[in-house]
């Protein structure tokens, strides 16, 4: 079981989930986390650039793909599939502090 899920409703950010992903990719530990990118029916190439990520970092991220439903169907997607300890959102067109997350991520651990 993975200590965080985090969830990413992603509906056209394609010009942002370069920098939303990338604080994760900078983890010293990126095993303790679960990164669900919930493509949300988007008509730009949001899914092809999540579905790279999900490529590269099979261990860590995974693609939610599904028919448009608006932010709180993609929630309740990633609600479904996480398997987490812990769960949290962000954004697709915002991200977190890679430092502020592994602090995080030590006070969860104990």
């Amino acid at each position: 079981m993975k200590l965080l899920s985090i969830v990413i409703p992603a509906y056209n950010v394609e010009k942002y989930l370069d920098e939303a992903i990338a604080p994760y990719l900078r983890l010293k530990s990126p095993e303790r986390i679960e990164v669900l990118i919930v493509n949300d029916g988007s008509t730009d190439g949001t899914l092809e650039r999540a579905k790279k990520y999900e490529d590269q970092y099979p261990e860590f991220i995974k693609v939610i793909d599904k028919k448009k439903g608006g932010h709180g169907s993609t929630i309740n997607a990633g609600i479904r599939e996480a398997t987490g300890k812990y769960f949290k959102v962000v954004d697709g067109d915002d991200w977190v502090d890679t430092t502020a997350l592994e602090h995080l991520l030590e006070i969860m651990e104990q």
